[in-house]
């Protein structure tokens, strides 16, 4: 039995041995003649169709492109088998340059922007002619390029810092942060620079800061237009502060005349921030504490509010205490 058996199985591996031989024969055939077939039709004339780069040039002075022009244009080909072949087979090519200035544009009519059109049949010659190729281009597509232009024009802008500082503790920004520049030009299209009123940095996160730093920081050029620098320079004045307090009387302002008026207390403590380099100033400052009773309703206020006034710049996270004073009303007898 068993011999019965390898009998058969030698059988079938012979079969398929044979089949598969047969098999490849016939493809190996077939691909031949289909290559014999094919070298034969490139002979021939066909038609065709490919997509080719296109790059635009001398656009008129003074003016850009609003909406861009494709940068493929689709080419229907009849010519020899050949020709196209080697036009679909060129790889990485060199597009073609259509010369703005050369070209027969026109407005299209009733736009109230300047809009114009291209009839793309009117190219093919210019086409032909930097192909080089022993084909003939029968149509374009698309058959109709729209764009248009805008006034290219320039202005001066005031440049503005995207950045979150974080300093360290008891640390903060003495003054202003310096910009070299502080103003930057921008060049583009009018519709866009129209709207534009500054130029943003790009997005920096400064942290632990415990002194004055300097630090450049590009500019965000990802909007439409030139701008006549790449980055600007940022002074960022970091000091240590301390908390300072100073006894300010209270002055009263707007006193009905037939009215005596007594405050408690008639003095606040003011607290401040200062910068240690500051912190001796701290009682030069002309810190004005007043009560206006043209803001007060004597009548129905159980306490009056009080305001601090001639703060300097210098000065940060001020409060003082008490933020209300108690009043007593004596009427004055003539």
């Amino acid at each position: 039995m068993k011999g019965k058996y390898s009998i058969w199985l030698k059988n079938v591996s012979k079969k398929e041995v044979k089949i598969d031989r047969d098999v490849f024969i016939f493809a190996f055939f077939l691909f031949l003649s289909f290559v014999f077939w094919y070298l034969n039709s490139l002979g021939k004339e066909i038609e065709s169709e490919t997509s080719y780069p296109v790059k635009y040039t001398n656009l008129p002075k003074d003016r850009i492109l609003v909406e861009d022009l494709p940068s493929k244009l689709d080419l229907y080909l009849k010519g020899p088998g050949y020709s196209i072949l080697k036009l679909n087979l060129s790889g990485n090519r060199s597009p073609i340059l259509l010369d703005i200035s050369t070209i027969n544009y026109r407005r299209v009519p009733g736009s109230n922007s300047p809009k114009y059109y291209i009839k793309t049949s009117g190219l093919i010659k210019k086409l032909s002619n930097q192909l080089r190729a022993d084909c003939e281009i029968t149509s374009i597509k698309p058959d109709t390029l729209f764009f248009s232009f805008d006034r290219v024009v320039s202005k001066s802008v005031p440049v503005t810092p995207d950045i979150e500082i974080v300093t360290e503790r008891q640390y903060f920004i003495k003054g202003q942060i310096n910009i070299d520049p502080d103003s930057v030009i921008i060049t583009g299209p009018h519709f866009i620079l129209d709207t534009v009123r500054t130029a943003k940095t790009r997005y920096k996160r400064l942290t632990g800061l415990n002194k004055t730093v300097r630090k450049d920081i590009l500019l965000d050029d990802k909007r439409g237009y030139d701008i006549s620098e790449k980055r600007v320079t940022l002074t960022i004045p970091v000091e240590q502060f301390t908390e300072a307090s100073i006894i300010v009387p209270i002055k009263l302002l707007n006193i009905p005349d037939s009215l005596d008026i007594k405050i408690f207390p008639d003095a606040v403590t003011v607290r401040c921030l200062v910068a240690v380099s500051d912190y001796k100033k701290i009682e030069e400052i002309p810190f004005l504490v007043v009560l206006d009773f043209k803001k007060v309703d004597l009548h129905s206020s159980d306490k009056i509010p009080i305001e601090v006034l001639n703060i300097p710049p210098f000065v940060n996270s001020l409060r003082f205490t008490p933020a209300k004073v108690d009043f007593l009303i004596e009427k004055k007898f003539r």
